[in-house]
């Protein structure tokens, strides 16, 4: 007889700031952009700590996890979908106003439930517009 398979447990090389740099830098500039207040950014990236945000405005960046990775890459690719959407409105005018797509909610309402679902379901929505 065969022993069960047991899973192997690989463990998971940590990114270091240097490869985390580019993303946490687009997702400061996009609060910007979109005139977010820190507690706005905080829910979206996943409830961090508002001291880790902060430092992160200050250029200080350090080990990232990967789902904040994943939420800060989610960001960037509803920025590039939207970018077309906005025009003559503004980014952050756009990313409040209300979306039938959205089921009369806006982006910046989906974006602060803090589910990465929520990012996932509004990246998809717009990324056709991007195309």
């Amino acid at each position: 007889m065969f022993a069960a398979a047991q899973p192997i447990e690989t463990a998971e090389r940590q990114v270091s700031s240097a490869e985390t740099a580019p993303l946490v830098r687009t997702a400061v500039l996009l609060a910007r952009v979109w005139e977010l207040r820190d507690a706005q950014m905080v829910a979206i990236l996943g409830g961090m700590q508002p001291e880790s945000w902060r430092r992160w405005c200050a250029g200080r960046v350090e080990i990232v996890d990967r789902e904040r990775l994943r939420r800060m890459a989610l960001l960037r690719d509803i920025h590039v979908a939207i970018r077309g959407e906005t025009t003559g409105v503004g980014p952050a005018d756009w990313i409040r106003a209300r979306q039938s797509a959205l089921g009369g909610r806006s982006p910046l309402q989906v974006m602060t439930s803090g589910r990465i679902d929520d990012l996932i379901r509004l990246r998809d929505t717009f990324a056709p517009l991007a195309a």
